[in-house]
């Protein structure tokens, strides 16, 4: 067999003046951010400058948005925003700041700032939830509640208001909610605390304003949320649900039901799995329904000692089956949350303040906020399946040279793009 070997041609190095961009998509992003009033609603949030010299408030924080939306999660990022005047003009900056000066500009950030961009995110999901509603209802026939929380660790002690975590390390908090792929609420606690802190005023300040009336809603959590209060309130809204009992405590009760139980009582569900029902009332609460699976094979070798899995749901009327599917669809959900820590790299806070880190990550939710309305808004229906990676990736990561002529500003775009599909989709959506 003949070999090929690679022959990489001898390339001359030279530059150009050419007004070119490996960030074309940022315009595509500003046109949304337009749609959806955030510049503005950002200069009305936060008023932190005194003096008119620099990069104003809504510069600041719309460039730190655009930056991450392109994946760009270090503040050092911004300088490379700051030497490219094709970047700027494409996101309507007049100036935009180096990364130390946004690294000063949100360690002043307070309360009162912190508060006011999260009412901004809320307006922002407000807006773009609906399409994700409709689209999840019509695809699923429910809208599929996820709510989460999960460390962020820090390096050393001078970052405020961390500290360790069950798991030894030191770190912040941060819980949020999605519908379906978006990530309609957040909040950022300090490390030690309650590893499910804030769900309700989460919930009633974030989601349930978003939700219209008589959508059919599927809550799923983890163990974290197996808890009375969460129960009664999905009760209340005549919201399903099904959460994870991982717990020994909280398992053993439910477990011991099976003792004795028939062969005929197992229910095949998947491959080498069979559920079952059971009945519990936990102290203080009313009787619930768990599904338990168990799991007698791993690939083609039977078990010594069957696995169990145990969940918490809030209906018996449906299949066994149709309840484990809707509870391990859970799965896709905590990739979406993991979508925005990985691909924003949004891993590890930037800032010592931790006021400064919360705005930093209701930055993040927004940079999320934009990428899915530019999907649900501007792709094709099909692209509604991809994660926000594909979307960074060949979205605004597009390379492009700005053209100046006639009065007018044009963006030519590179034919060998690889979704020159979906840029021209988007381009005609957005016009």
């Amino acid at each position: 067999m003949q070999k090929i070997i690679p022959q990489p041609p001898r390339v001359e190095i030279d530059f150009t003046d050419a007004a070119l961009t490996g960030q074309g998509g940022w315009s595509l992003l500003a046109a949304m951010a337009r749609r959806l009033d955030l510049p503005k609603q950002l200069a009305r949030a936060v008023c932190l400058k005194r003096r008119r010299r620099g990069a104003s408030d809504a510069e600041m924080l719309w460039s730190l948005v655009a930056s991450l939306a392109a994946g760009n999660g270090a503040l050092s990022d911004l300088d490379a925003l700051r030497a490219d005047p094709v970047g700027q003009r494409l996101l309507g900056l007049s100036e935009a700041p180096s990364g130390r000066r946004l690294g000063e500009y949100l360690s002043r950030m307070g309360e009162r700032e912190v508060e006011a961009l999260l009412g901004v995110a809320r307006q922002v999901a407000a807006r773009v939830a609906p399409a994700v509603i409709e689209h999840e209802v019509a695809t699923r026939g429910y809208l599929p509640l996820f709510i989460d929380g999960t460390g962020i660790e820090v390096d050393g002690a001078l970052f405020e208001g961390a500290a360790r975590g069950y798991d030894g390390q030191q770190q912040y908090w941060l819980h949020g909610v999605f519908l379906g792929g978006l990530w309609s609420s957040g909040r950022l606690h300090p490390g030690g605390v309650d590893v499910a802190k804030g769900w309700q005023e989460q919930l009633s300040q974030d989601i349930a304003p978003v939700i219209p009336a008589g959508t059919p809603v599927w809550l799923r959590a983890d163990n974290a949320y197996y808890r009375g209060d969460l129960v009664r309130y999905c009760a209340e809204r005549g919201w399903d649900y099904s959460i994870s009992v991982t717990h020994d405590s909280y398992r053993r009760p439910v477990l011991e039901v099976l003792e004795g139980l028939g062969e005929e009582a197992w229910e095949a569900v998947g491959p080498g799995e069979s559920a079952t029902w059971v009945y519990h009332r936990p102290e203080g609460w009313r009787e619930h329904a768990y599904v338990v699976i168990r799991k007698l094979y791993d690939g083609h070798q039977r078990r010594l000692v069957p696995a169990y899995t145990v969940i918490l749901v809030s209906r018996d009327d449906l299949p066994l089956a149709e309840l484990v599917r809707r509870h391990r669809g859970k799965q896709g959900q905590e990739n979406a949350f993991k979508g925005p820590l990985i691909d924003l790299d949004l891993h590890h806070p930037p800032c010592r303040r931790f006021h400064a880190n919360q705005a930093f990550y209701v930055c993040g939710q927004l940079a999320q906020l934009l990428l899915r309305a530019l999907q649900y808004h501007c792709l094709p229906h099909r692209a509604r399946r991809h994660g926000i990676r594909p979307l960074i990736r060949y979205l605004i990561r597009s390379v492009g040279r700005l053209v100046h002529t006639g009065r007018r500003w044009r963006l030519d775009l590179a034919k060998n793009n690889f979704r020159l599909d979906w840029l021209l989709y988007a381009a005609c959506q957005l016009e």
